[in-house]
């Protein structure tokens, strides 16, 4: 086929990272573990539906972690579909440390936990995962959905570190420049292309926010 006949068969990957939730302004590790949406956080995702009430979407993919699927959730709702639920989606496990402080860690987990800090991108922490474990199931699981849906705009709702993860994944930087990127909450990502070529159309746009855009403090994860 001619390039431009395989890019007609691109998929479109509308990434949306979840509304800000009460860990992330209390700075706790969240993981896996979930808090409750903020007023802010509500008002983030009653904008992102919105933003993509006139969106061509075909398919609406999300986390099985609560703050991602209620997202999810209504976006599915305003274009009368189904929620397809990957738990390959999910933000990083962080182990012992979900629900916790860095200072609540550093005084309970003993001196494994600065350590661990210092290499956090390469190592687990007790029973969690390491960034490189999500970012190949994160990009093996973008990988499978546009494969599914080639020509189509896909809705997928997932967490900051995830997105991340394909964004680092799909233009080749190197994971030890991970601190120099932010996915806010709300934010919309988008990605074009297929399985063995996939391309960043649009990053952490958060246009549909206004004020509420970029709140400092919250953590990403």
């Amino acid at each position: 086929m001619e390039r431009d006949e395989l890019e007609q068969q691109d998929a479109t990957l509308i990434l949306v990272r979840h509304g800000e939730t009460e860990w992330n302004v209390q700075g706790r590790w969240q993981g896996q573990k979930d808090s409750r949406l903020t007023a802010a956080g509500q008002e983030q995702t009653k904008r992102i539906v919105e933003r993509l009430s006139a969106a061509k979407i075909s398919a609406v993919y999300s986390s099985d972690l609560h703050r991602a699927k209620q997202l999810a959730d209504l976006i599915a709702a305003s274009h009368r579909l189904p929620v397809i639920v990957r738990e390959d989606l999910r933000e990083r496990s962080y182990g012992l440390l979900e629900g916790k402080t860095d200072r609540e860690a550093g005084a309970s987990e003993g001196p494994w936990f600065l350590s661990w800090r210092a290499d956090h991108l390469r190592r687990a922490p007790p029973a969690g995962e390491t960034e490189q474990m999500v970012c190949e199931r994160m990009t093996d699981a973008l990988g499978e959905i546009a494969d599914a849906h080639p020509a189509q705009a896909v809705l997928v709702a997932t967490h900051g570190g995830p997105i991340k993860c394909a964004l680092y994944h799909f233009l080749s930087i190197p994971i030890s420049l991970w601190d120099l990127t932010w996915v806010a909450n709300g934010s919309i990502t988008v990605l074009r292309g297929r399985r063995d070529l996939m391309r960043v159309a649009g990053f952490n746009d958060v246009c549909h926010l206004g004020p509420i855009s970029l709140r400092p403090g919250a953590m990403e994860d």
